[in-house]
């Protein structure tokens, strides 16, 4: 009787196969993507002192007040401008004829090319934006904390410790916010190791007892907790050097390799006249016009293939900055794990 091996030739299943893509990307959820015409240009800061500083008194009331017969008391403000510079970023891929030609079904030469380039492009831009917002020295010493280890310790996985009060430390971060843009901090991004230690506190346990599943991320947390749109930051990222077994690591982290949590401000819209913890400035395709991620192709008919190109073109900021440049438009939570 012949074997199994001798009647059956294996072959690739149609209708599976195994692939590595981070699920989703967060970035432009912290970072609001701004769609300008040039790759370079300026955009108008206000000063925070022109318009949020009350009058000075003159000791019979308001400066404002005037009196019959005399003239309003007159204000003047100032603009200053920065400048935005939208890079282009691209990597490209080779598919020979060849090698299209003899993939076994389900593979997908040309559309697997596509999906890696895209794929590694998200990816920059997802660590483009944690860098930046995720770097101590992007906020001024009133909007940031490390939390701390030990019996007595802030962090949030010292659950045992009486100082160990996350809500109290979101408290502190909106009123940061507030005192630093006069708006109310809207959004929290978490990094994914801080969000599930935050889930398994005490306090966050009794706040979310009776709440439906439905109401939670996947770590656990309440998707709205004390009026912050909770957004969990699980992007990964090889960290082994190349060639070496794959490490994956988190693309949310504080500077230090720490957990992190971010509180901030993001408008709904990006408009005149508005502040936001950061943008992202994108500009257009030079040749296509085309936004996003813009893939390209065309044949190497001496290689006998095709090349493909993905590409866009952007650049990442922190808006709203005191006098020195630093962010005072979110509040960073460093060392939440510790």
């Amino acid at each position: 009787m012949p074997t199994v091996g001798q009647v059956h030739i294996d072959q690739a299943l149609t209708a599976i196969s195994v692939g590595y893509r981070n699920p989703t990307y967060v970035a432009d959820a912290v970072l609001p993507v701004v769609s300008v015409t040039k790759r370079s240009n300026k955009y108008f800061l206000y000063r925070r002192e022109d318009f949020l500083s009350p009058s000075p008194s003159s000791g019979v009331g308001m400066a404002s007040l005037r009196r019959p017969g005399t003239e309003a008391a007159e204000l003047d403000y100032t603009l200053s401008t920065q400048n935005y510079s939208a890079e282009e970023y691209a990597y490209r891929g080779f598919v020979a004829d060849a090698e299209a030609a003899a993939s076994d079904n389900p593979l997908q030469a040309d559309m697997d090319q596509s999906l890696q380039l895209t794929e590694r492009l998200l990816l920059d831009n997802e660590i483009a934006v944690a860098n930046l917002a995720s770097k101590r020295a992007n906020y001024p010493a009133a909007n940031k904390v490390a939390l701390t280890t030990g019996g007595a310790g802030t962090s949030w996985a010292q659950y045992a410790s009486v100082n160990s009060t996350p809500f109290t430390d979101i408290k502190n971060g909106k009123l940061a916010v507030i005192r630093g843009i006069a708006r109310e901090p809207n959004t929290m991004v978490v990094s994914v190791d801080a969000a599930r230690t935050l889930a398994d506190h005490p306090n966050l346990k009794d706040l979310v007892k009776y709440t439906h599943q439905d109401a939670l991320t996947i770590s656990g947390l309440p998707k709205v907790m004390r009026g912050l749109a909770i957004i969990e930051g699980a992007t990964q990222k090889n960290t082994a050097s190349e060639g070496a077994i794959y490490s994956g690591g988190n693309v949310w982290a504080a500077d230090d390799g720490t957990a992190m949590a971010l509180i901030f401000y993001r408008p709904d819209i990006p408009t005149l006249r508005t502040v936001s913890l950061g943008y992202t400035f994108e500009a257009p395709d030079d040749a296509t016009g085309a936004r996003g991620v813009a893939v390209r192709r065309w044949r190497e008919e001496r290689r006998k293939g095709t090349m493909l190109e993905a590409a866009f073109l952007r650049d990442w900021r922190l808006i709203a900055v005191d006098g020195s440049g630093l962010a005072v438009g979110g509040y960073l939570i460093t060392s939440a794990t510790v």
